[in-house]
């Protein structure tokens, strides 16, 4: 496993049942600038189960024990578009404080600055990598009351700019298969940048966009722009 696909985290909830203390699907996204960390999802995973951020138990890394704290939400509330798809981005902003006091893992988060690509640029046909966590490969441990979330890198093809605005459209092509893309959302979207140095291919991954939504009957997937992601942040 490549250390930058720990950026992506499965969304998480706690319950108050103590049998089962531990609820949730969905995927979200680890980004840092020079000033802070931020937890990203898309806001309808959380709108469509329910959950709360006070309940939400995001764990960074893999191994980690001890979720993060939060200081402080943003969304996008106005801007150049009304579109749902545009508007559909939820922000947290990390308590690095709380977080070096308490941590038991290094925090994990793809730089802003120079770690993302706005999806505009891309070319018809770019290979791209969605890093998420389908629901259908949650494993439930009824015994123990707790849910594994497994995580996917799913291959996709770009195929161009969606008719929502800051949106664009990729075609799944991996041989992993799923019935379902339920999950997926939030998920972050890669684009592998090569660079030759000294006769050696090193490649360098930036985040492209954030995945929206997507069917695997159509195996086709809406994401929106890194751009409009990096905006955000940088008024944060």
């Amino acid at each position: 496993m490549h250390a930058f696909e720990q950026v992506a985290r499965p969304v998480i909830f706690e319950h108050a049942d103590e049998s089962f203390p531990y609820w949730g699907k969905g995927s979200s996204i680890l980004l840092a600038n020079a000033q802070h960390y931020f937890w990203i999802t898309a806001e309808h995973v959380l709108r469509n189960m329910g959950g709360t951020v006070q309940a939400l138990r995001i764990f960074p890394p893999d191994d980690s024990r001890i979720s993060l704290p939060f200081d402080e939400q943003y969304t996008i509330t106005k801007g150049s578009s009304e579109d749902d798809d545009y508007r559909d981005i939820f922000v947290l902003r990390i308590n690095i404080r709380e977080f070096d006091k308490f941590g038991d893992a290094p925090l994990v988060a793809q730089d802003t600055e120079a770690g993302l690509l706005a999806a505009e640029g891309l070319a018809p046909g770019t290979v791209l990598w969605i890093i998420g966590y389908p629901a259908e490969r949650n494993i439930i441990d009824y015994e123990h009351g707790h849910i594994k979330s497994a995580r996917s890198v799913i291959r996709g093809i770009y195929q161009g700019a969606s008719v929502s605005d800051h949106c664009h459209v990729a075609r799944v092509e991996s041989s992993i298969r799923l019935s379902s893309y339920d999950g997926l959302s939030g998920s972050p979207v890669f684009y592998m940048h090569s660079i030759m140095q000294g006769g050696q291919e090193l490649l360098f991954p930036r985040l492209v966009g954030m995945l929206l939504r997507g069917t695997a009957s159509s195996e086709v997937v809406h994401f929106v722009s890194a751009r409009v992601i990096g905006e955000l942040i940088r008024l944060a």
